[in-house]
């Protein structure tokens, strides 16, 4: 797909520096959650001789792949892209089920900081010395096999469980417990802070009734119309796996297929279309465990959410365009992962008159950024 063609990193070697342009906007990607993020590193000094070899796993990301720079201009908090977004999801999706972090969204707090801070969120190949993945863990620090390593909840799970052994983590700054875990060189311990705003928000907003000290949401920035305030329920680099097969007839249908499918990986972020209020229907059912509506008023516009792996969002919860509203999954009435998606003009029925074709209807409302 175009995001992953232009998802390249564009190396540039300076004296004394290295500059790393993170695909976006600036590479003329279409995908809405695209940022163009430039940081600035150091490329000698990376760990003090004192700190070398005397941790688990030393910080490559603090030192050669994301030290330097400043998260955003402005005091504007930075926009991830999908592949970030997906990142950030499942780092927060497994601390809430590792023992000793489950009921401690500050854990994930300190994971989202230290990963941003390693590897942009990005699960990276590569790294200083033998550093891999999202937090830059090394294979021979004794954080497991590069396989393991790049498996998303391996490392995540490796990072808390040192978090877990790090005596007053929770009370201690963000930046003093990653960089206690990491281990990195001196002049870059304090760096995991710059991101310590961005990681309060994720959690606010994937964590469901998590308690952070920030207020501003974060949203996949969604495709949308000038003025109807429609967007898709897909980061865009999704939007091209519409099936449009709304109205379909088979063996896997009782009546005919009321929504269109969205063959978006499982974890993707799925974002509200509209702005609403959430109504969940709990299964199991052909949707899954839950089905997630976002629904404008008693008899207005409804768009539903099917076959989801895991919900963020709570009943009652006003949402505007582009809330992450969970992850595609293929629970239910399904073969695959993706995303089943409705719209009830006058919020009725699943087989109601008012149940139009979704890929008509955002065609007509959602626009592309140009």
């Amino acid at each position: 797909m175009k995001w992953l063609a232009v998802a390249a990193t564009l190396w540039m070697l300076l004296p004394g520096c290295l500059v790393v342009l993170l695909a976006g906007a600036v590479l003329g990607t279409d995908d809405p959650c695209a940022t163009t993020l430039a940081v600035t590193m150091e490329s000698s000094a990376l760990e003090s001789p004192e700190s070398a070899g005397t941790s688990v796993g030393t910080s490559a990301g603090t030192s050669a792949l994301a030290a330097g720079g400043e998260p955003a201009a402005g005091g504007e908090l930075p926009v991830l892209d999908a592949d970030q977004m997906i990142n950030a999801t499942r780092i927060v999706a497994v601390t809430r089920t590792y023992p000793g972090t489950e009921t401690e969204p500050h854990a994930a707090v300190v994971a989202l900081a230290t990963a941003m801070q390693e590897s942009t969120m990005r699960n990276l190949r590569y790294g200083d010395r033998d550093s891999l993945g999202l937090f830059q863990q090394r294979p021979s620090q004794g954080w497991g096999t590069p396989a393991q390593i790049l498996d998303i909840e391996h490392a995540t799970t490796s990072f808390l469980r040192h978090l877990l052994a790090v005596p007053g983590w929770r009370t201690m700054p963000v930046t003093e417990a990653a960089a206690l875990v990491q281990r990195p060189a001196a002049e870059y311990a304090g760096l995991y802070a710059r991101w310590e705003p961005l990681a309060r928000s994720l959690v606010g907003k994937l964590w469901t009734g998590a308690a952070t000290s920030s207020s501003s949401p974060v949203s996949c920035p969604v495709v949308t119309s000038g003025s109807g305030g429609i967007g898709y329920p897909v980061p865009a680099a999704y939007i091209d796996t519409d099936s449009h097969n709304w109205g379909g007839q088979g063996s896997l249908w009782s009546s005919w297929h009321t929504g269109t499918d969205f063959s978006a990986p499982c974890g993707t972020p799925v974002l509200a279309a509209n702005a609403g209020t959430v109504e969940l229907v709990a299964g199991p059912d052909w949707f899954g465990s839950t089905l997630v509506k976002v629904v404008t008023a008693r008899n207005g516009l409804a768009t539903w959410y099917a076959h989801m792996q895991t919900v963020t969002v709570t009943a009652g919860q006003r949402l505007t365009p582009g809330d992450v509203l969970g992850q595609v999954g293929a629970q239910g009435n399904a073969t695959g992962c993706h995303l089943h998606f409705e719209v009830h003009l006058r919020n009725g029925s699943i087989y109601g008159t008012d149940n139009v074709d979704p890929s008509t209807w955002l065609a007509q409302h959602a626009g592309r950024r140009a």
